[in-house]
């Protein structure tokens, strides 16, 4: 059974080590579907932090960072383009290339705070305990499995979240998309506006959870 992992990895076993040390107050965000593999596509990531110009600095001079582009700046936060050297790209991918997905790779007060998604528990195991081997210091802090009755653990109906997870698994969320709507709608033999509306109502209410899990966020004195 599909099972959501939620981890944390000490600042200093993973990237950007010495910019956090430099710039304590920095939050970090990779943009989710840059982290499947730094091989295969250039990492992003937002960041933010009380001085930008200083952020900057200390990520351009980062030893894990060969090259740092600011690509924008939206709500305080900074839109950075990553080119990793190969001791990061093999931490990122370590964490990208597992027998599951990434659904959030981010980094808040003192730790790097990562959630996953397994087929089951059993695959979850064998991938952290391989981190573990590998000296990657992981720690889980929840675990708990998706039920397929008709209200699961996000809120979402079985239907609704095998129809996500399917988008998720093929793409379909990714720029530029790996399938289509229409695809999509094939698939489960549906017609197009069918699924559009069952993706609608699925993330409805996983915005909903969302927001009444977490507290807003703390508006920054300009």
């Amino acid at each position: 059974m599909e099972t959501v992992v939620d981890a944390t990895i000490p600042d200093n076993r993973f990237v950007l080590a010495e910019t956090i040390e430099r710039v304590p107050d920095v939050e970090f965000e990779f943009v989710r579907f840059a982290i499947h593999s730094s091989s295969r596509t250039s990492p992003f990531l937002w960041g933010s932090a009380d001085r930008p110009d200083r952020l900057d600095a200390a990520l351009r001079s980062d030893p894990s960072t060969e090259h740092v582009s600011r690509l924008s700046e939206r709500d305080g936060r900074g839109l950075y383009s990553i080119t990793w050297n190969a001791r990061a790209a093999r931490l990122i991918d370590g964490v990208a290339e597992i027998e599951g997905s990434v659904l959030d790779v981010r980094r808040t007060t003192d730790r790097w705070a990562l959630r996953f998604l397994f087929p089951d528990r059993a695959t979850a195991s064998e991938t952290f305990q391989a981190w573990r081997d590998e000296g990657v210091d992981a720690t889980l802090s929840r675990i708990s499995t998706l039920s397929c009755r008709e209200d699961t653990a996000l809120g979402l109906s079985a239907t609704q979240h095998n129809t996500i997870a399917k988008a998720f698994r093929t793409d379909y969320y990714s720029v530029p998309r790996g399938t289509t709507l229409e695809e999509l709608a094939r698939d489960f033999d549906v017609s197009h506006q069918a699924l559009s509306e069952r993706l609608r109502r699925g993330h409805s209410r996983l915005v909903e959870r969302m927001l009444s899990e977490s507290a807003p966020p703390v508006e920054r004195r300009q």
